[in-house]
């Protein structure tokens, strides 16, 4: 009759250091800083769709403006004198500040193209300039775009 074995102590090692090798290449690919700039990406690109739909839906000038000012955000604003860009004292729908908060990870870097985007009571655009919003976490070492077409559609780059 056989005696049962078990594993021994050069074959445990083998096996945890062959496990610790595999989740190391793993994080790389899993990390939250990723997750993170990939989720304010695409709620941006979400954000200037709801501008648009809140012009119609208010009958107004609704924008979205672009700051990179710290680590940069955006707020979605109604544009009560009609002169396109945002002034203190009008009505602010919703605002996004990165670098605190659930996008404490993540920075707006650059703005390329019209950091102001204004929708008629229509939801047509009221200048038909592309931007391009540069998305990046804080060690600067990944990024993501959202290109606005002059139309006011976004799509993730």
């Amino acid at each position: 009759m056989r005696k049962p074995r078990g594993l021994t102590l050069i074959e445990l090692v083998i096996i945890l250091a062959i496990l610790g090798i595999l989740l190391a290449l793993g994080t790389s690919y899993l990390r939250s800083d990723r997750i993170a700039v990939n989720q304010a990406a695409q709620s941006l690109a979400a954000q200037v769709t709801r501008a648009r739909l809140e012009a119609i839906r208010r009958n107004e000038f609704v924008g979205i403006h672009f700051s990179t000012q710290g680590f940069g955000g955006y707020l979605i604003f109604v544009d009560a004198n009609r002169d396109g860009t945002f002034n203190t004292g009008e009505t602010v729908v919703q605002g996004v500040t990165f670098g605190q908060g659930d996008w404490a990870r993540v920075r707006l870097t650059a703005v390329t193209g019209a950091s102001t985007l204004v929708f008629d009571p229509r939801g047509i655009p009221t200048s038909f300039t592309a931007s391009t919003v540069t998305l990046r976490n804080r060690a600067e070492t990944y990024t993501k775009t959202v290109q606005i077409s002059g139309q006011g559609r976004a799509s993730v780059q």
